[in-house]
Parts: C-alpha cells; structure tokens; sequence
C-alpha cells in the first residue's frame, strides 16, 4: 500500500541521505507512514520504527504490515531515552526523528540520555537527524557532551 505523505513529511524523507541496503532507526514513528517510505528508499536494507506510544505502534505495526512480513520493517514500542540494540540487532547506518520531544529540546534530560542510546545504536560513520532545520538538522553526537559520560 502507497500513502501520501503530507508536504512537511515528505520533505523530510526526501532529504534524508538514504542509501539502498542501509538500516535505519526511525525514532517517534507514530502509524508508520514515513517507515513505508523509507523502507522503499532503502530497498534490501532495514527500518526499525520506534515510538513510546503503545497505539502509535499498534497503528504502525497495520499500516506496515506487508514491510513487516517481508522483513523490511519492524516497530517497537519504546522511548528513546529506554532504546537499546536487541541481540542479534546490528548497528543503524542512520537514525531520524519528527517532533521528538527528547531530541527537539522540549525535554532536556530525556534528549541526553536519548542521545547516548542512539549513538550506541548507530555504527561508527552513523548519523541522526532531526527537523527543524530545512528540513532538517544533523545532531553531531561526536560532540555531545552528555556523550562524554559513555564507557
């Protein structure tokens, strides 16, 4: 099934640096519209779709069920500040959120500890990105100083 993004949406997807085979962490994925359109910019790689929201999840787990059982996609219901890899999870390429309020600085303590989960989630050359840029931001965790404090 192919939705319609809104423009703002859209926008975002189409500005990512998404690559065919990549795995990517959507953080906030609310019912998954954005997880669809990016599993279709990455072709053979990966889309893990989080959200703290147990009906955002329940809503994305139907709208990208046919990516689910293909392995394309997977959603899971936790908070960025509470993510780790499972096992057996490798490393994202790349992570991004839309209206995270632990990344976009409405929740400062929440945006630290979010920061040192995905920084251990992405592989070394991985990237995150936020909006709010145009249309988006890249958040450089190499100088994060809530990082500092990682083992």
């Amino acid at each position: 099934m192919t939705e319609r993004l809104s423009a703002r949406l859209q926008a975002i997807v189409d500005a990512l640096p998404l690559e065919r085979g990549m795995r990517v962490l959507e953080i906030g994925c609310g019912p998954g519209a954005a997880a669809r359109a990016v599993a279709r910019r990455v072709g053979d790689g990966f889309v893990l779709a989080i959200d703290r929201s147990a009906r955002a999840v329940a809503l994305a787990r139907t709208a990208c069920r046919f990516e689910i059982e293909a392995g394309a996609v997977d959603v899971r219901q936790i908070a960025a500040e509470d993510f780790r890899l499972q096992e057996g999870d490798a490393p994202f390429d790349l992570a991004f959120a839309v209206r995270v309020g632990a990344l976009d600085g409405r929740h400062p303590a929440a945006g630290r500890a979010a920061r040192q989960r995905i920084a251990a989630a992405l592989a070394p050359h991985g990237r995150l990105f936020i909006d709010g840029g145009d249309p988006l931001r890249e958040i450089d965790l190499s100088k994060d100083d809530a990082l500092r404090i990682r083992a």
